[in-house]
């Protein structure tokens, strides 16, 4: 501003105003907020505008020097980004309409799936990327049981054996999980978006200064992060109670901010832009109620945040309010359609929004302003750091990470490598972040432990029609805790009820550091064998089994072993019901055995990918043995072999195939011993146990479709079946009797495991309906 027209404005300030009043004067027109005072002075030399103009000068030049080219040359423009879930996505297309009218956004704040978008959008990222960023997001993998894939071999032998998505913990009592979901992949997705800014020191240094809300479980009152760790701010705004686990951070913890604030207006308004306006899209207008148990739950939440939304948005100046109507909170794989709706939300207040577009040279530059604040390099780590890990599991860390160090970060590889760890299942989750210490930069991971386990308590309902009429129902329970005998061991304690009961003990323990272990068994169980004929069960056979063993094995990989030791096993066999022709007898049974297993598959379901082998080979030195009956276990050698591997077409087609098969060579074993068929993908048009022989072998050919999903966190996909067999179970190569079958059905990932239900036919006439609850593939 010239001399000359800061006297002419103080002049006209000090009209009629009397002679030593203090005045409140702007600097200038563009930052009316920031003022200085000065005194009119009442002038009576005749030389007034000489005089005037030097008290002027003397009280200008008294004033601190302001560089008023740094006040804003426009009204600045504050975003609010609400919650809403998967609706939260349609701030894209807000974003999108801003970009395509030049319409800057100075400053944001976001609370739940609203901090996730407005958080991506501060790191620099356009809608374009936005939008990329989103669609590169496996919504299966990041909401459904994604640890599968990651787990090693004894754990994915847990899920296979107890398929619940319900995992218990027992370190304070019998304590449910505090979670649908670990939080391990949402981890990771944080840890990756926000990787360049890991020396962040405020929220207002990213491209565009953001503020996230979350609420603090022990104050009871929101809290506002602005500094510290970009990722785990995000992840404690997206932490919904009993959908992600809470975010301990600061002695707080923390959780979604959307049940105080779920539209952060006034948090935006304490940033003091010109303009604040906030987006709304939360709710969609109902006059009904959803009555089932989550749609309850989940009307309540919304009922709740209402009443803050109401109060938060008075800070705004005005409400962008997207039409979500036919959109509910879990639908995050519409997400072009959410998209478009926020950029018609937009649109819908163009008259509004464009009074804060700029010129396109404005424009460009606030665009090169945000873009040299943009962070997208990382340095190469030069040491590993490690929290939350045991010591075995730490130095596991510390080798399997060590390719990292002194190169280029490769971040799919490092997740991969990190998956492999919260594959173990003892920790909740285990991410990754660089820190500089000393002048160097390193690579930080941290566990963050289940504070409600371990010990855990697996639960498992079974299920299965041995018949079209005949079903078997058993209630199972596995206690499984760690380092009971040193760092790495783990102990299982397996107990059932119902039909088949049994208890079980097994207790693995690695030597040393190496890939070696030992592991001893021990149990009692009780079997009975139905012995089938036209499809009904025409008499049973129990067989009584309490014996104790030791094996030795190596760890080939993370999901493959081989094993082998000795066991001794008291028996009785004898009749239960009707008359199977099968002798009565009891003794001592000593065998050895050797076994090979590897298991690559992504899910216990219907995998997307992977394969499954397991081989056995058994030879028994000395069992009971009955007069005159031409069939005895004594010296008996069995080999079996069972594969599944599968393929996908594409995201919603795949293909499989199943090979089973086993000889006694040239033994006979008892019928208790023999080879049996009748399970699902294994000649299921028989009844179990309708088809025995001393040697099988069946091939099953199979393809799925993806008909839906269930609502995530509950449950997954959902999966027509058709499956085509043949073999047979065969005593010799002459009286093997080849069999074909087809089956169709239905196959469900729920919470308590996978569902079948279906129908299976022979070509010779054989038919059986199928019903299963539990596990599905042997």
């Amino acid at each position: 501003m010239s001399f000359r027209r800061r006297y002419r404005e103080m002049s006209r300030l000090c009209v009629g105003i009397p002679a030593g009043v203090p005045v409140r004067r702007p600097l200038s027109d563009e930052g009316a907020e920031m003022n200085r005072s000065f005194e009119c002075r009442v002038i009576e030399s005749p030389s007034l505008l000489i005089r005037s103009a030097a008290a002027v000068a003397l009280v200008l030049f008294a004033l601190p020097a302001v560089d008023v080219s740094a006040q804003p040359a426009r009204p600045t423009v504050g975003i609010a980004f609400g919650g809403g879930s998967a609706r939260g996505i349609a701030h894209i297309g807000i974003v999108q309409w801003f970009e395509e009218n030049h319409i800057p956004i100075d400053t944001a704040a976001g609370t739940s799936m609203g901090g996730l978008i407005g958080g991506a959008f501060a790191t620099g990222m356009s809608a374009a990327e936005l939008r990329t960023f989103v669609n590169s997001i496996d919504w299966d993998t990041l909401f459904g049981a994604s640890s599968f894939p990651f787990k090693n071999l004894r754990r994915k032998e847990d899920a296979r054996s107890y398929p619940s998505r319900l995992e218990f913990g027992v370190k304070r009592g019998i304590v449910p999980p505090t979670s649908l979901n670990d939080g391990q992949q949402v981890d990771l997705l944080l840890a990756r978006l926000t990787a360049p800014y890991y020396a962040l020191r405020s929220f207002d240094d990213l491209p565009t200064p953001f503020r996230v809300v979350a609420v603090d479980l022990r104050a009871g009152e929101k809290v506002v992060l602005d500094s510290g760790s970009f990722a785990t701010a995000l992840r404690s705004t997206m932490s919904l109670p009993a959908v992600f686990p809470p975010v301990d951070r600061d002695g707080k913890v923390l959780v979604d901010g959307g049940a105080l604030d779920n539209i952060p207006a006034d948090v935006v308004r304490e940033q003091h832009p010109t303009v604040v306006i906030a987006v709304s899209v939360g709710y969609a207008p109902t006059n009904t109620v959803n009555y089932s148990l989550f749609g309850l739950l989940g009307q309540s939440v919304d009922a709740m945040m209402k009443a803050s939304t109401e109060a938060a948005l008075k800070h705004a100046d005005m409400t962008i309010a997207v039409n979500v109507e036919g959109f509910g909170s879990l639908d995050w794989r519409r997400t072009d359609e959410l998209i478009v709706r926020g950029y018609q939300a937009a649109e819908g207040h163009r008259d509004e929004l464009l009074k804060y577009r700029v010129s396109d040279e404005q424009w460009q530059a606030w665009l090169a302003q945000r873009q040299s604040r943009r962070k997208s390099d990382l340095p190469q780590p030069t040491f590993l750091k490690t929290e939350g890990f045991t010591r075995v599991d730490a130095a596991f860390v510390e080798h399997t990470l060590s390719p990292h160090l002194n190169a280029a970060i490769d971040i799919p590889r490092l997740e991969y490598d990190l998956s492999a760890m919260s594959g173990l299942d003892r920790y909740q989750s285990v991410t990754w972040q660089l820190v500089d210490e000393g002048g160097r930069t390193g690579l930080l991971v941290r566990a963050s432990p289940k504070v409600y386990a371990p010990p855990f308590l697996m639960l498992g309902l079974n299920i299965e029609n041995t018949t079209s009429e005949d079903f078997r129902v058993r209630l199972a329970a596995r206690y499984l805790t760690f380092d009971k005998l040193g760092s790495g061991s783990e102990l299982r304690l397996d107990g059932a009820v119902g039909a088949d009961p049994n208890v079980a003990a097994a207790l693995y323990n690695p030597i040393g550091g190496s890939r070696l272990f030992v592991r001893s068994l021990a149990g009692a169980r009780m079997q009975t064998f139905g012995i089938v004929h036209d499809g009904s069960i025409v008499a049973e056979y129990r067989e009584q089994r309490l014996g104790a063993g030791a094996q030795f094995g190596v760890n080939l990989a993370r999901t493959s072993e081989v094993a082998g030791g000795f066991g001794a096993t008291y028996l009785n066999d004898h009749v239960r019901a009707g008359d199977p022709g099968l002798p009565e007898l009891a003794g001592n049974e000593v065998s050895g055995d050797l076994h090979w297993v590897l298991d690559t598959q992504d899910s216990p379901v219907l995998p997307s990918r992977g394969t499954r082998a397991v081989a056995h080979l058994n030879h028994i030195f000395d069992a009971p043995e009955i007069p005159d009956f031409p069939r005895t276990n004594k010296g008996l050698t069995q080999f079996e072999l069972y594969a599944s591997t599968f393929h996908s077409l594409s995201a919603r087609n795949r293909v499989f195939a199943v090979f089973a098969g086993g000889t006694s060579f040239d033994g006979h074993p008892l019928p208790t011993d023999q080879f049996t068929l009748g399970y699902p993908y294994l000649l299921d048009a028989f009844g179990v146990g309708e088809r025995r022989g001393d040697h099988y072998a069946v091939l099953t050919l199979g393809a799925a479709r993806r008909l839906t999903r269930l609502p995530d966190f509950i449950g997954g996909p959902v999966f027509a079946n058709l499956w085509f067999q043949n073999g047979a179970a065969f005593n010799s190569n002459q009286n093997a009797d080849i069999n074909s079958q087809l089956g169709l059905g239905i196959v469900a990932d729920t919470l308590v495991g996978p569902v079948l239900i279906g129908t299976s036919f022979g070509f010779d006439g054989a038919f059986r309906l199928l019903f299963g609850v539990g596990r599905i593939f042997r």
